[in-house]
């Protein structure tokens, strides 16, 4: 941004007149009856001040941006707050597992509702689960740390009794339960 205010500066201090002769003069049959008037030249300059300014203005906000303070990790009362949020927004809900991985089941839904203003966001670490998701469910449980403590979030999943597949297929809807506690996850 900074190079196109430069350029912008250096349009706006040329001289437009001897440009437009230049470049512009030679589509005309009569150049000097369509040359613009001086007030014309002015306002091409102004425009060219105006557009590096905006320029500027672009890169000292994206500057600004960039290097504002941001706190490094979230406090344990946070990590909670945001964890319980979370259980609250899967509790009681009907889902469909994003992929189902080695980091579990609703880890991938999880993760961007845990996040926050800080550099290091919490993310849920699947500690224990009880067996596969399909075709029967599972229960499994992911800790969320921050520097201060941990917290266990418990997700419960069952199959919906409405399945939009045909019957025999692999279910892909579930019911979640969900709940959070402060302090590592125990069995």
């Amino acid at each position: 941004m900074v190079v196109f205010g430069v350029a912008f500066i250096a349009l706006g201090l040329a001289d437009h007149r001897a440009i437009w002769w230049r470049f512009q003069a030679q589509r005309h049959s009569d150049p000097a009856a369509a040359e613009p008037s001086s007030a014309g030249f002015l306002v091409q300059r102004l425009c060219c001040f105006a557009a590096a300014g905006l320029a500027f203005y672009g890169s000292w906000t994206n500057y600004q941006l960039h290097e504002r303070e941001r706190p490094d990790g979230a406090g344990q009362a946070e990590v909670l707050e945001r964890t319980v949020a979370v259980a609250e927004w899967l509790d009681g809900s009907r889902m469909s597992p994003v992929f189902e991985g080695d980091d579990g089941a609703w880890n991938e839904r999880m993760d961007p509702q845990l996040d926050g203003p800080e550099r290091d966001d919490p993310t849920a670490l699947l500690v224990w689960r009880s067996g596969e998701l399909t075709p029967k469910g599972n229960v499994e449980h992911y800790e969320v740390s921050s520097s201060d403590g941990t917290t266990c979030l418990k997700v419960t999943a069952k199959p919906s009794a409405d399945q939009p597949v045909p019957e025999g297929m692999s279910p892909i809807d579930f019911d979640l339960r969900a709940a959070a506690a402060e302090g590592p996850c125990t069995k």
